[in-house]
């Protein structure tokens, strides 16, 4: 339902008034598809509005809440109107756009007050709509009475078809998804009524899923206006098999003649119904189903078919070629009957004025509705190319906007090193200025170690020339010692050999002589070596204090260059500009993509080998599998139509009979 409204009328007034003042309210000028339908309380059936019969001559149900006001002299009206006899409103019909609520009064004598719904929904479909309806709020009527039956399955819809078709409702309803996505705004389709309730049930695919490739879809329809995607839909939706056609179940078809006798007709008339076809109308004829509604066994096409005429329950169809060849079949009750008489008689009025001369009124309005066409494109381009430019001012700050955020972090990156760097740096300047005062006590240090030295050095001078001349001295005594020594040995060996030599013999005093010579060598060789040591100690003494100040002076002196070393820091990272990057032109990319009808194409190629792999055997309808039957023998809805209207009248009229 896409709007209510709510108009105060009579109980006379007839269904003619009420739908002229709907259509007038609206804005419509191509009324002839439309009609007004309400609920039959008695029959508890959905019935069109009559429009040469006022209200209160047809079986409207009036709410529960009405209230009635009776005079002495209207008694059949107020057993009509009496609201105990009423029963709660009924669901909406299957074909339902528009809710017209009607208060009813002043019925001659009598005020009755109630409310009465009746539904602004199309009854007449054209042989191609998106040729043929000229107002853009009959376009828009169309797609929501369509829209509500796929829906509501009144009219059969494959899974991917009904996929392609909500991706199209949705562009109709919000516009590009894009943008969408980019605004503020959040968008739940669970909200949405978007597949018939079968998709979920008979293809095992979640629900996220399939709004998954409902958005990838919707994606391909970007820059349609909603007069473009709800005329898209359309389109799409006129080649389903059971788009535009109302079906009735009959039983009996009987070939007669007009030679043949009353008894035999009532008799006809007698025999039972049993439902054995479907009868199918539409704006090209006259359809007969017999295994499912999707493939017609025969079909009579409006100009086949010279009229139609209904009694009672039977149904009697005549056709061009043999005057003398009728077709009759029953219906369940004789206002379907009526119902489908009603329809072949406006279906069949309206494919023969397609085939005349368009009226006046028909020109004017196409003449209008271009102009109002021409202007709306032109203001839709207008408001197109501003749109691109504001998007493409809108990308392009974009651009700079992502560019200064990238030169903000760098900087900020940058400023954060140079901050580490300067931390870095005070805190390598405190441990310099500590190193420095440590220096300099270490200096101190070695200048105080370094005049000790000095100190050491003049006295180890002195102490050397003292050590010099108690050498001499030393070396004067032991060479006087030593010349004593020989000069006293010399003369007791003298007197100790002359001595043995007068003593013993010869022989004995020979060995004597020879071992006190090898005493004297052992003595003059000690006294060499005693000479060696005393000088050897003479001179170390000297040397060592002057080598362990040196040596303290250059431990001193490396300590403090290895530290005077480490103090050198390294220097902070140079600062390096930013160099701003210019965004690419999008528009330049898309220009590499492929066409949007391709992708759309290979996108549903996807969708149904998806829905192929994941079906539910168990769950497939007798639909489901006749339409798979379609599809593999390569058939669709117009083959069949051909084929159903192959060959002559009364060849078809023979294959009803076997039927």
């Amino acid at each position: 339902m896409d709007a209510e409204l709510h108009f105060t009328i009579e109980a006379t007034t007839k269904g003619n008034t009420i739908f002229s003042l709907v259509c007038q309210t609206i804005g419509l000028r191509e009324y002839w598809y439309f009609g007004l339908k309400y609920f039959d309380k008695v029959s508890h059936e959905w019935n069109w509005l009559q429009s040469n019969h006022t209200i209160i001559s047809q079986p409207i149900q009036i709410l529960s809440n009405s209230i009635l006001y009776k005079t002495s002299d209207s008694s059949n009206l107020t057993d009509y109107f009496n609201p105990h006899l009423l029963r709660s409103p009924p669901i909406s019909p299957s074909k339902s756009t528009l809710n017209l609520s009607s208060s009813v009064i002043n019925v001659g004598q009598q005020y009755i007050k109630g409310i009465i719904e009746l539904y602004f929904v199309v009854k007449f479909y054209p042989e191609d709509i998106t040729h043929e309806l000229i107002q853009d709020i009959t376009r828009h009527l169309f797609y929501l009475q369509v829209k509500h039956d796929i829906l509501n399955m009144d009219i059969y819809c494959p899974p991917d078809t009904a996929a392609h078709l909500a991706s199209l409702s949705l562009q109709a309803k919000f516009g590009d998804y894009d943008q969408i996505e980019s605004s503020s705004e959040s968008l739940n389709l669970e909200n949405e009524a978007l597949l018939p309730l079968t998709c979920f049930q008979k293809i095992e695919l979640s629900r996220k899923d399939w709004f998954d490739r409902i958005i990838a879809l919707w994606r391909t329809h970007a820059l349609l206006t909603r007069e473009e995607a709800e005329m898209s839909y359309l389109k799409h939706a006129q080649d389903l098999d059971m788009f535009g056609l109302s079906f009735f179940e009959i039983s009996k078809m009987h070939g007669t003649n007009k030679s043949s006798s009353e008894q035999q007709q009532k008799q006809l008339d007698q025999s039972p119904i049993a439902a054995e076809l479907w009868l199918g109308i539409d704006s090209l004829g006259i359809r007969f189903y017999k295994k499912n509604k999707l493939r017609p066994e025969v079909f009579f096409s409006w100009c086949d078919i010279k009229s139609v005429t209904a009694h009672d329950k039977k149904v009697i169809l005549n056709l061009t070629s043999d005057k003398h060849a009728t077709f009759a079949f029953y219906a369940g009750k004789s206002s379907v009957s009526k119902e489908i008489l009603d329809l072949a008689t406006g279906n069949h009025e309206l494919y023969m004025k397609r085939r005349q001369e368009q009226s006046i009124e028909i020109q004017q309005m196409k003449y209008f509705e271009e102009q109002q066409q021409k202007e709306k494109m032109r203001l839709f381009t207008q408001e197109r190319k501003l749109r691109l430019q504001a998007e493409k001012q809108r990308d392009e700050i974009e651009c700079k906007f992502i560019d200064y955020q990238q030169q903000m972090k760098e900087l900020h990156e940058t400023l954060v090193k140079y901050q580490e760097a300067t931390e870095l740096l005070a805190r390598k300047a405190h441990i310099n200025s500590e190193e420095a005062r440590l220096q300099t006590a270490r200096a101190l240090e070695i200048e105080a170690q370094l005049e000790r030295c000095k100190y050491e050095i003049s006295r180890n001078e002195e102490e050397k020339r003292s050590y010099t001349q108690q050498i001499r001295e030393c070396e004067q005594v032991i060479s006087t010692l030593v010349n004593d020594s020989i000069k006293n040995n010399s003369y007791y060996l003298c007197c100790c050999y002359e001595f043995y030599l007068l003593s013993s013999t010869t022989e004995q005093r020979r060995k004597e002589a020879e071992e006190l010579k090898l005493e004297v060598a052992k003595w003059r060789i000690a006294e060499a070596a005693a000479r060696e040591k005393l000088l050897a100690i003479t001179q170390f003494n000297q040397s060592l204090p002057i080598s362990n100040a040196t040596t303290h002076t250059q431990h001193n002196l490396v300590q403090s260059s290895s530290s005077s070393s480490r103090t050198t820091t390294a220097s902070p990272p140079p600062y390096r500009p930013i160099t701003k990057v210019q965004a690419s032109n999008s528009t330049d990319e898309r220009t590499h993509f492929i066409d949007k009808q391709t992708q759309l194409a290979l996108q549903l190629q996807d969708l149904k080998n998806v829905i192929q792999s994941k079906k539910i055997e168990d769950q497939q309808t007798p639909l489901d599998k006749a339409y798979e039957e379609n599809l593999a023998v390569g058939d669709n809805k117009y083959s069949t139509i051909q084929k159903a209207r192959s060959g002559t009248a009364l060849k078809r009229m023979a294959m009803l009979q076997d039927l």
